[in-house]
């Protein structure tokens, strides 16, 4: 949903969205910072709802404090 939300295509009806697991992506070598490759992706379409965005962004969850 949030990437959805947050891209240029915003206001589409539906929102093409791949997911990927983690162990699957990954930085070619001497490429620039931020730019990364992933493979066996999947794809859902995603209805961007700026009132579950919203909604979202009130139930922020609380920091726990650690005890050193």
């Amino acid at each position: 949903m949030l990437a959805a939300y947050y891209s240029k295509y915003r206001h589409s009806a539906t929102v093409p969205v791949d997911y990927v697991s983690v162990s699957k992506i990954r930085k070619p070598n001497g490429s620039k910072p931020g730019f990364v490759v992933y493979e066996g992706q999947q794809n859902t379409y995603i209805t961007p709802d700026e009132a579950v965005i919203q909604q979202i962004r009130e139930n922020k969850p609380k920091r726990i404090r650690r005890n050193k």
